[in-house]
């Protein structure tokens, strides 16, 4: 959230920009307050919102990302690149996928709604701002051929953090239907997906999904009993009716204009 309002405000000014800009850091408000529930829910204390400080390799993650800044051109363009590629699309999809096989195995369903909105919103983030990094590339030409090389070494070394917390995360061994290679070899796929986004060299060769489950999990689309729940999925085509026919958009069209001119006769 603080990224987007702190960073990324102070400098993209066109309005279209800073709406999306606007809308991204309020959905980080609500997954906020979704996850701080979660915690509540399950009984935790209010110490652990602040407990992943004192490990050392979720410190260093959250220190590796206040390194970036946004002073130059070529700033802009890494602090894009890494919070949109690789923090955003990469560092949180370990968690995601580690968080979703509970609901695979029909544990803690009502966390997995959670975190199935929270990779809907995660996701559309990641269009949003690699489609900006794009276009302010294409108007700065900030990436270079040095700052590429940058930014595929930012993303290496995202990777490399995540093995040490995907190591911590499992250090009391597998979990039933996941293993710590499961994890690590997903971020590898997420990673080369990112950097072809990015219109980057690969860097792990990892072509195929390693947790196929999770896709379906992840990307369905969402259904929901009236009754019961609220779909909350983005839709292109959610309006109801038909263009064309006799009960179409255009014959009521066409039927008002008729009455109006029948009016006007009159």
């Amino acid at each position: 959230q603080d990224n987007y309002m702190e960073k990324y405000g102070r400098v993209f000014k066109p309005t279209e920009v800073k709406m999306m800009l606007a809308s991204f850091a309020n959905m980080e408000t609500i997954h906020i307050a979704a996850y701080a529930l979660l915690l509540e829910t399950i009984g935790m204390p209010e110490s652990e919102f602040g407990a992943f400080m004192e490990y050392e390799a979720m410190r260093d993650k959250h220190d590796y990302m206040g390194q970036f800044g946004v002073e130059t051109d070529a700033d802009v363009a890494r602090t894009l690149a890494m919070f949109g590629g690789f923090a955003e699309g990469l560092q949180l999809f370990a968690s995601f996928a580690m968080l979703m096989n509970f609901p695979r195995q029909n544990k803690m369903k009502g966390m997995g709604q959670i975190v199935s909105w929270s990779v809907r919103d995660e996701s559309l983030h990641c269009e949003g701002i690699i489609k900006l990094y794009h276009a302010f590339n294409k108007e700065t030409g900030a990436v270079t051929k040095s700052v590429a090389d940058d930014i595929v070494q930012c993303c290496e070394t995202v990777v490399n953090m995540e093995d040490k917390f995907i190591d911590l995360a499992f250090e009391m061994g597998p979990v039933n239907g996941m293993t710590a290679g499961d994890i690590k070899a997903y971020i590898r796929f997420i990673a080369d997906w990112r950097l072809r986004q990015l219109k980057l060299p690969e860097l792990y060769g990892v072509t195929e999904n390693p947790l196929p489950w999770l896709q379906s999990l992840l990307s369905g689309v969402e259904h929901a009993n009236f009754f019961e729940a609220r779909a909350t999925e983005y839709s292109k085509g959610a309006t109801k009716g038909a263009w064309h026919g006799a009960d179409g958009v255009w014959s009521s069209f066409d039927a008002m204009l008729e009455k109006r001119r029948e009016t006007a006769a009159h």
